[in-house]
């Protein structure tokens, strides 16, 4: 989300893991499908997984 300047990125993923709910697979996915961003950054977004994701 930073690389697309995307506002407030931390923040944005804060609200969303804040909520004392679980987090997992398919609530990342709707928070990516909530994005205002592309299609193609979205469907970036949801390859990435704790194996893949090197923080670049």
């Amino acid at each position: 989300l930073r690389r697309e300047n995307y506002p407030n990125p931390y923040e944005a993923l804060k609200d969303l893991t804040r909520t004392n709910q679980v987090i997992n697979k398919e609530s990342i996915h709707q928070f990516i499908d909530n994005l205002n961003v592309s299609g193609k950054i979205k469907k970036e977004l949801k390859k990435i997984s704790p194996a893949n994701y090197t923080g670049i």
